[in-house]
């Protein structure tokens, strides 16, 4: 009773019973991935039981266990069984890194990244590059680059390498889509990913109207495919979607021919105006 009556006396703002229902909820989180982690990597698993008894970092835990049950959903079951495991390098290092975001679509991409790193050896490493590329992207770079990996067009090689098209954005659809409205920052941003070499292009300070160039490398090309929960062939992923070395070229030769008739026409327009003129 005296411990009771002491218990009270501590929690001043009446928040013990809220605090509780947390925990109780963080809890079955838990429970309902516990299996899942169980048959896709053990040490996985431990790391997040240590989580579950910190209470300091109860909201790492909350955004993991948000993002394990994302990841989980990517994945298909055989038999109500899982056939593939994640290398526990590569698992540890998404639940070390994905736990410190709580924005919904970073953790998309990095329940994606766990699903991918599922393999039947268990023993593929290859998504550390990516986590090490995911972890230093902020949300509104996160946006962008989903979108310019959505958005342009994919050209695969004869040798079978894609890369993507040239994208190019103006400046009041790049805000809405990152959500900066400051030029400065968001110019940060774009520097930041051609750093990481995940976009080329960026703003031209010499374009007064600032449109800028986002094309995605095939980095950003193979990150965005991995985030997604895929770990096959980038072709497989892109079909449909693809335009092939040739016909590109065939479209660029066209498009220059059209050019060059273009100026043909403004060009001769000019001369008839100025013929026009001498004889006023």
């Amino acid at each position: 009773m005296a411990a009771e009556k002491q218990n009270s006396s501590l929690d001043l703002l009446g928040i013990k019973p809220i605090s509780d229902a947390a925990n109780t909820t963080v809890e079955r989180s838990f429970q309902g991935i516990e299996g899942f982690l169980k048959s896709v990597c053990v040490p996985a698993l431990d790391e997040v039981g240590l989580l579950l008894r910190d209470k300091v970092r109860n909201w790492r835990l909350n955004n993991i266990l948000r993002i394990l049950e994302k990841a989980k959903g990517k994945l298909h079951f055989e038999n109500e069984e899982l056939k593939i495991q994640a290398h526990p390098r590569v698992a540890l290092a998404i639940i070390e890194n994905g736990s410190l975001n709580d924005n919904d679509e970073v953790q998309e991409m990095w329940a994606g990244l766990f699903a991918s790193s599922c393999t039947k050896s268990g023993q593929e490493d290859e998504n550390l590059i990516f986590v090490n590329l995911l972890k230093q992207l902020t949300n509104a770079q996160a946006r962008i680059m989903k979108y310019s990996s959505e958005s342009a067009r994919k050209i695969i090689y004869e040798n079978g390498l894609i890369v993507g098209d040239k994208l190019t954005l103006d400046c009041k659809t790049l805000i809405e889509i990152s959500g900066i409205n400051e030029i400065h920052r968001l110019d940060r941003e774009l520097d930041h990913l051609r750093s990481l070499d995940l976009l080329s292009g960026g703003f031209s300070a010499e374009d007064i109207n600032l449109v800028a160039e986002i094309s995605p490398t095939p980095l950003a090309l193979n990150l965005y495919v991995k985030s997604q929960g895929h770990n096959s062939d980038p072709a497989l992923f892109w079909q449909g979607s693809l335009i092939t070395q040739a016909e590109k070229e065939k479209e660029d030769i066209e498009k220059q021919k059209a050019d060059a008739e273009k100026q043909k026409v403004e060009a001769e327009a000019r001369r008839q105006e100025m013929l026009a003129k001498l004889k006023t």
